[in-house]
């Protein structure tokens, strides 16, 4: 999620973070009724399905992240040395936030270890893969490339939907471990080459507006089978990330949003949540925490909250936490936030 030189940003990319980062938000904040009941067949409400959206947030950063940076010209050795402060800065902030802070405002300290804190903002972890994963890409034939490349999208996008096919027809079915894979997050490398190949492509808005639709149709399917066989409601977002229905989504989104111009009320608003969007992951999950425990279920003592609360709550997040990250930039700690 590297920034553009003033003079160069491109408001599209802008919008795109702030709305992925939005999207995360809304996913980690909860707090929705999904009206799962155990035993019953499962069909979404309007609540799970506007949650399904938010598949599409962290698809987006990989996939604004790849235009920018997929075909820069670059060396391994500023690769390495990227992914390597991507790394410290996810367990940095996850020492001081998730384990420090985190335990002592919720009383939920987890044993500290390497894997917990690389883990608390694994995305982090993720995009330093896949930067160096790129870069080993863009120096091999393109022969090569290409193979290593679709063999990534059958093992995770398309064998998921295969075996969310063979579920539907057949819940009796048993489930292997790999019949739902991620690859350890390797479908981030399909999120940046879609990117990075999307950036030239323009699109009719009722196309986009087709393929989104289409994305969300794919995983409102997807949460029916998968919650249905399993008894427990399916969580739909992280779940789905190397998905068919989140890669429809996030193309749709990217390519209906990706040229919009810097020309409405709110654009700067957008421009600061979008340039600051590694801060607003960093600190997100303390606010919402802050938030959930000692407003609502402290105050209020409420667990769920009707969707438009959530949203404005989601909001108002967002927006808190990318003007603490400004603020940081302007400091010296701004490079343990700054990529």
């Amino acid at each position: 999620m590297n920034s553009l030189q003033a003079n160069k940003r491109v408001f599209g990319y802008d919008l795109l973070k702030a709305l992925a980062m939005f999207l995360v938000v809304f996913y980690h904040f909860e707090m929705l009724d999904f009206s799962f009941e155990e035993g019953e067949y499962y069909l979404p409400n309007l609540n799970k399905i506007v949650q399904l959206i938010t598949a599409a947030g962290v698809p987006l950063f990989f996939m604004v992240n790849g235009a920018l940076t997929v075909h820069r010209k670059t060396t391994f050795e500023k690769v390495i040395i990227k992914a390597a402060k991507l790394v410290f800065i996810a367990i940095f902030w996850a020492f001081v936030l998730q384990w420090g802070l985190g335990g002592y405002l919720f009383g939920d300290q987890n044993p500290i270890s390497l894997h917990s804190l690389v883990g608390s903002y694994w995305f982090l972890s993720s995009l330093a893969m896949v930067y160096v994963i790129n870069y080993l890409l863009e120096m091999s034939p393109k022969w090569l490339r290409y193979i290593l490349i679709s063999a990534i999208f059958i093992m995770t996008f398309l064998n998921n939907f295969i075996w969310d096919i063979i579920l539907y027809i057949n819940p009796e079915q048993t489930l292997p471990s790999w019949g739902q894979t991620g690859l350890f997050t390797l479908y981030g490398v399909v999120y940046t080459r879609i990117g990075a190949y999307l950036k030239n492509v323009k699109l009719n808005i009722f196309v986009c507006i087709f393929i989104f639709l289409v994305g969300l149709a794919l995983n409102v399917f997807k949460t029916i089978v998968m919650t249905n066989y399993d008894n427990a409601i399916f969580d739909g977002v992280n779940a789905s990330f190397p998905t068919l229905g989140a890669l429809f989504l996030s193309i749709g989104l990217f390519c209906m949003l990706r040229d919009v111009k810097d020309n409405f009320w709110s654009s700067q608003v957008i421009k600061t949540v979008g340039i600051n969007s590694i801060g607003v992951y960093i600190f997100h999950f303390t606010l919402i925490g802050i938030t959930r425990k000692f407003i609502y279920k402290g105050i209020f003592h409420v667990d769920d909250l009707p969707l438009v609360l959530v949203f404005i709550s989601v909001l108002v997040i967002t927006i808190v936490c990318a003007y603490i990250s400004a603020g940081i930039m302007r400091t010296p700690l701004k490079v343990l936030l700054k990529l």
